[in-house]
C-alpha cells in the first residue's frame, strides 16, 4: 500500500506541471509570431511613408488649382502668374513648372511639376501634375494629377 501511494502522488505531481515538449512547442509559436510581426514592422513603415507622400502631392495640386482660382480667369498668363509667384520664372509657356515657387524639393524626393494650361472659348483647363521618385529606386516614379476648369464668370 505505501508504494502505491507513492505512485498515485509521483502520477499527480507529473501532471500539474509543463514537459518539456511542451514548453519547447509554445516557445516556438511565440517565435515564429514574432518573426512574423516583427518583418511586418517595415512594410507599414513604407506604407505609411508613401501614402504620406501621396497626400503631401494632391494637396500641393490642390493649392495650385486654388491659386489659379485666386488669380482670377483674366489673369491667367505667364506674366500675372510668375508676378504673383504660381509659377516658376522658367519655362515661359505652359506647362509650366511650379518646383522652385512651392519648394516641393522639401516634400517630395526629386520632383518634376507641371501646370497645363489649355485655353477653350470662355474657359480654362487646368491641370497641375507632380511626379516624384518613389521608393528606394531611382528608377519608380509616383505621379498625382489634379484638373480643373475656370470659367470667366464676369
Amino acid at each position: 500500500m505505501h508504494i502505491s501511494a507513492e505512485l498515485i502522488k509521483i502520477g499527480r505531481f507529473s501532471q500539474r506541471g509543463f514537459t518539456l515538449v511542451e514548453v519547447l512547442l509554445s516557445l516556438g509559436v511565440f517565435v515564429v509570431l514574432t518573426i512574423i510581426f516583427a518583418a511586418s514592422v517595415p512594410l507599414a513603415h513604407r506604407t505609411a511613408k508613401i501614402n504620406g507622400q501621396y497626400s503631401q502631392a494632391i494637396s500641393l495640386c490642390q493649392h495650385k488649382i486654388d491659386q489659379l482660382r485666386a488669380v482670377g480667369y483674366g489673369r491667367i498668363n505667364y506674366t500675372e502668374l510668375s508676378d504673383a509667384g504660381v509659377i516658376d520664372d522658367s519655362p515661359t509657356s505652359s506647362p509650366f513648372s511650379f518646383t522652385n515657387v512651392d519648394s516641393v524639393e522639401e516634400y517630395l524626393p526629386d520632383p518634376v511639376t507641371q501646370l497645363s494650361l489649355q485655353y477653350s472659348s470662355g474657359e480654362i483647363n487646368a491641370t497641375a501634375t507632380i511626379s516624384w521618385r518613389s521608393g528606394s529606386s531611382t528608377s519608380k516614379r509616383s505621379t498625382v494629377s489634379l484638373s480643373a476648369i475656370i470659367t470667366n464668370v464676369e
